[in-house]
């Protein structure tokens, strides 16, 4: 019997051990950030935009449980020396409790030529089945450089040949439905910041050169297994992450900063991104692009 009650607290001593490891090493990996700088090869790209650089942010989910402010910062700050013409922010940016001040705080240390640019997720709107969602007061976008773009889009003219950048932003509740005809998209260049990633043989691929758009983490946790990364989370989603032919264009998902239910990512981890923007010059798939890849602690 005594045997048997060693054996047992064994085992038990041993599961506890391997679950605080496990949990250590997921804390871990949730602020072990990404840095990746990459080109979009753009058709008919006039020289005015050629090389210009744009700061991709999401899901920072500030103010939830864990580190994702601390992890923000180190994006700012690692974004701070490549001096991006243009910033956006693709949504679940501030998320649940008391975060959303220093959040906005900390990417007002952003100064792009072209300004901050910013979209809504569904924690925006307190939607979420995480318990301790809810809809937060953001006075803070008004009081920041950051232009919350709700259903509008806005025109940028980055040099001095007239070239002009077309940036549109959708709503979380209305999925972008002006997005699909009722707003002018006129420009060299027309990008789309949305949260959701839109599925292929949407209206929208037909009307945007570029988009970007977040909400997936990259799934977050992923299991390693003999088949391949697993997500524990199985929204289904044809874009998960990285950049994908989309119509014409190019969809660029971001894996996120932060996260959301529990302060754990695992074979996922969170990124920023800066993407420069050149004229095609051959037909590439996704794969083909080279990227720079860094991580900071």
């Amino acid at each position: 019997m005594r045997d048997g009650r060693r054996d047992t607290k064994r085992i038990l001593t041993l599961g506890a051990a391997v679950g605080l490891t496990a949990a250590a090493y997921m804390t871990f990996e949730a602020q072990w950030l990404a840095t990746r700088e990459t080109t979009l090869d753009v058709p008919g790209l006039s020289a005015d935009l050629e090389g210009l650089s744009i700061l991709h942010i999401s899901d920072v989910h500030a103010g939830q449980p864990g580190l994702n402010l601390r992890t923000l910062s180190r994006a700012v700050t690692w974004a701070q020396a490549h001096d991006p013409d243009l910033v956006v922010l693709t949504g679940d940016i501030v998320g649940a409790g008391h975060g959303a001040r220093r959040c906005v705080e900390i990417l007002s240390r952003l100064r792009p030529r072209l300004g901050m640019f910013a979209v809504s997720g569904n924690h925006e709107y307190g939607l979420s089945k995480n318990p301790l969602a809810h809809r937060p007061h953001m006075p803070q976008w008004e009081d920041s450089d950051i232009r919350m773009l709700r259903d509008e889009c806005v025109a940028v003219t980055p040099g001095t040949d007239g070239a002009r950048l077309v940036i549109c932003g959708a709503d979380y509740l209305t999925g972008g439905h002006r997005m699909r005809g009722d707003l002018p998209t006129d420009g060299d260049v027309s990008l789309l910041l949305i949260h959701r990633p839109p599925v292929p043989g949407d209206d929208l691929e037909r009307r945007y050169t570029l988009a970007f758009a977040g909400h997936t983490h990259g799934g977050q946790i992923r299991v390693p297994t003999p088949w391949g990364k697993v997500r524990v989370h199985r929204e289904k989603l044809p874009f998960i992450q990285g950049i994908h032919r989309w119509g014409d264009g190019w969809l660029a998902v971001s894996a996120g900063i932060g996260t959301t239910f529990l302060p754990f990512r695992l074979a996922t981890r969170p990124e920023v991104l800066l993407y420069r923007l050149r004229a095609r010059r051959q037909e590439a798939g996704a794969a083909e692009y080279p990227s720079k890849t860094s991580a900071l602690l």
